[in-house]
């Protein structure tokens, strides 16, 4: 075996180890994220919405955003702590490939970002910001100077140090000096973070593992509750549903705050005051956005309003996983004991809660194209994207959930991907007689969604109670 084969071999251990092995759920998530977000780009470039010149710096861009955020929450952490004192006394290989896999890493985020950005005078804030986020993330909390000055470098430049101080910085003999001192800060940063054993190493490596370890039970905690924004929008309408008693909005609240339809509704209201506030505050300056910029939010807006809406459904999809318990629970209710009133209330209320998010979530989306100064074209793809997304959001939604609740692995990718390319090829299809290809998506994806819900629907009715959910796989 060459060094070159051997040299892999231990890059892909340690990568299934820190990132696969310690949070394969996390890991996955973040794979399919970046996964949809480069083919949704692609799409949009596709179709004509996203330029040329923007298409290889988002795509760059959402390969960095993916490693970055993997690097950050996942490798840094656990490959810390996999190189205790003893093993890096012991496994000096591992010490050694620890550090490599670092630093490359590093250089791939710091290297795509700056291109994504616009060029490599932003290498030094990148470069500030991730050695930052890493040293937190480690529990070094006095590196939370480095965090705080890389992301809040705008308002600081203008506002706190000197015009002149500020022109020296961003000069060209001022980035390449600040560029060189990060690039050996970052060195001597790595090797501290991966120390080669000894009595310091084995003082300080229980700290750093304690610290690391609350960092994750804290965050574990705040997953298995709700959001705060999910309870902002949940209180209200679980008091209005106990008001009314109204037995299929009653169920849903089985599935907790997490899996209700309201926990799209902070969200799509943020999504707006974004939208209205890039309309508003140039207007108010009297400064407008630079040219070329309304079209980039927009393609970057089309890429993720179709991510948006096909997921709409997750969180109900998952909370019929994870929440068993309560659902078996649920079943001792007197009203509950019957499985075809279940299931008829339980199709019921999925079908509200999907075809809810679906409307709101496209309504905001065309609302906030329109104010970015979306034109009739323009707002006609972004409603066939969103007919799309929702068509394949609402595609296994109702069905024998007993026997099998949708699971976003690569099957069920697979064949939404044939989905989504079956209504494509029909709306060209019809295109070519006339009209225009997006309205004829539109309408297509509709029509689906319909057929879709209706087998489904059928299909949930005749078979044994929903509840608990995959009781049977």
């Amino acid at each position: 075996m060459s060094a070159r084969t051997g040299a892999w071999r231990d890059y892909r251990s340690i990568w299934s180890a820190t990132v696969s092995g310690r949070d394969s759920r996390s890991s996955q998530w973040l794979n399919w994220l970046a996964l949809l977000l480069l083919v949704v780009g692609f799409i949009a470039r596709a179709i004509g919405l996203m330029p040329a010149a923007v298409f290889p710096k988002f795509e760059v861009a959402v390969a960095a955003g993916w490693l970055a955020m993997v690097w950050m929450v996942l490798f840094i952490p656990a490959s810390v702590l996999m190189n205790s004192a003893s093993n890096a006394r012991l496994v000096p290989r591992q010490r050694r490939r620890l550090i490599q896999m670092a630093a490359g890493s590093w250089v791939l985020i710091v290297a795509g970002a700056s291109f994504a950005c616009g060029g490599w005078e932003y290498f030094p804030l990148i470069a500030t910001y991730l050695l930052g986020a890493a040293l937190v993330r480690t529990g070094m909390r006095q590196a939370m100077v480095l965090f705080v000055f890389s992301a809040n470098w705008p308002l600081i430049s203008r506002r706190v140090l000197p015009a002149e101080l500020v022109q020296a910085m961003t000069s060209t003999p001022g980035l390449a000096l600040e560029s060189v001192a990060l690039l050996l800060l970052s060195a001597w940063t790595l090797l501290r973070l991966y120390p080669a054993g000894g009595d310091r190493h084995l003082e300080g490596h229980a700290k750093v593992a304690a610290t690391i370890k609350s960092q994750e039970a804290r965050t574990m905690r705040a997953q298995r509750g709700a959001s705060w924004s999910s309870r902002l929008a949940y209180g209200p309408a679980l008091r209005k549903d106990c008001r009314q008693g109204d037995p299929v909005a009653l169920l849903m609240h089985a599935l907790g705050p997490v899996g209700h339809w309201t926990a799209w509704i902070v969200g799509a209201a943020i999504i707006l005051a974004i939208s209205l506030g890039l309309r508003l505050v140039p207007l108010m300056l009297g400064r407008p956005l630079a040219e070329g910029a309304n079209d980039w939010l927009l393609g970057f807006g089309m890429s993720g309003s179709g991510f948006m809406v096909m997921f709409c459904t997750a969180h109900i999809v998952q909370q019929l996983r994870t929440n068993a318990g309560e659902q078996a629970l649920l079943r001792l209710a007197p009203l509950t004991g019957n499985a075809a009133l279940l299931n008829r209330r339980m199709a019921t209320g999925l079908l509200k809660a999907g075809l809810g998010s679906w409307a709101m979530l496209a309504g905001v989306i065309l609302l906030s194209a329109w104010l970015l100064g979306a034109n009739g074209t323009i707002l006609a793809r972004y409603l066939a994207v969103c007919c799309l997304g929702g068509q394949l959001a609402m595609t296994g939604l109702l069905g024998d959930l007993g026997r099998a609740v949708p699971n976003y692995d690569w099957e069920r990718f697979i064949k939404l991907a044939l989905q989504a390319g079956c209504n494509l090829a029909i709306a060209f299809a019809l295109s070519l007689l006339g009209g225009v290809s997006s309205v004829w998506l539109a309408l297509v994806s509709v029509i689906g969604a319909m057929l879709v819900l209706a087998l489904g629907w059928r299909r949930m009715l005749a078979s044994g109670p929903a509840f608990p959910a995959g009781r049977m796989s």
